[in-house]
């Protein structure tokens, strides 16, 4: 039987037709995006106010006060976030499929687990390992396969996976107590990688954590998570940092902000000392007092 060891280039044989790939497997990937894209398409999707083992790593408390507090108040998805979280949902089917055809053990898909009263769904077992299936950028593959993610996890991975591995304690589906792994594709260059983690240092502390974070939202709002960067070396405007950016509730946590239309994408200011020389959207600053 393979070793995990071994994953990533069993898995680019099987890609160069070199292993076991049969209807079978074709059937079984088929059937399973097909499932995943009713999950996503089938219904509008309603925001999750609840803690789970993907959100307890945030690196913004305040975003999961929102989260769980006042989750109505979140920047509605638009259609080409749900698309690319399909995207997400047919890339994981693939790359478990390519991972059994290549003769490897995976059990354990989608199963709920559990610490205490939070749960999640964990991705998959492979070998015995808890592993966490990622599509990602070029510039955040290199940190997988550099194995830098615990110098800079914007998402809080290093924790949502770690959590899986603490709730796999007394699964005898995992071997390794200890370790997880991230299987990550570019989806951009298609480049394979097999980060792996000894979370034995966060597994001693996970009871801790979760009690924090559960407390955490049961009390008064937190302070942001991020202060505003400089909009440029030269500019002596600020925009907000690029995590915020991204958040759902950046226009309920920064009601001040406003938003300027540049060639090369919208950016939200925060401190307006020069106003740009670009249009401004009006029609943002509008909605953020509603």
């Amino acid at each position: 039987m393979p070793k995990i060891d071994t994953l990533i280039k069993d898995m680019e044989d099987t890609i160069l037709g070199l292993n076991g790939w049969d209807h079978l497997i074709s059937l079984k990937m088929g059937d399973r995006i097909a499932k995943a894209a009713s999950s996503r398409f089938k219904a509008p999707q309603k925001p999750r106010g609840y803690l789970s083992f993907s959100s307890i790593g945030s690196p913004c408390s305040r975003k999961l006060w929102y989260k769980i507090n006042e989750p109505a108040t979140a920047k509605p998805l638009a259609p080409s976030d749900l698309l690319k979280f399909f995207y997400g949902d047919m890339i994981e089917e693939l790359v478990l499929a390519i991972v059994q055809a290549s003769g490897h053990t995976v059990t354990g898909q989608q199963d709920r687990m559990r610490i205490n009263d939070l749960a999640g769904h964990r991705d998959a077992v492979i070998d015995g390992m808890t592993v966490d299936v990622k599509s990602a950028s070029p510039y955040s593959f290199k940190k997988f396969a550099e194995g830098n993610l615990r110098e800079d996890d914007p998402f809080g991975y290093i924790s949502q996976l770690s959590s899986y591995v603490y709730a796999a304690k007394d699964d005898p589906l995992v071997t390794n107590k200890t370790h997880g792994a991230f299987l990550v594709v570019d989806k951009v260059n298609g480049s394979l990688c097999l980060d792996v983690y000894d979370f034995t240092p966060e597994l001693e502390q996970k009871e801790k954590e979760v009690e924090q974070v559960k407390a955490m939202v049961a009390g008064e709002i937190p302070d942001r998570g991020f202060e505003p960067v400089p909009q440029s070396k030269t500019s002596p405007n600020t925009k907000l940092h690029p995590s915020c950016g991204f958040c759902e509730f950046s226009k309920k946590c920064w009601p001040e902000a406003r938003r300027f239309v540049y060639g090369n994408g919208d950016v939200l200011l925060v401190d307006v000392v020069k106003k740009p020389n670009v249009p401004e959207d009006l029609t943002y600053n509008e909605q953020k007092e509603v």
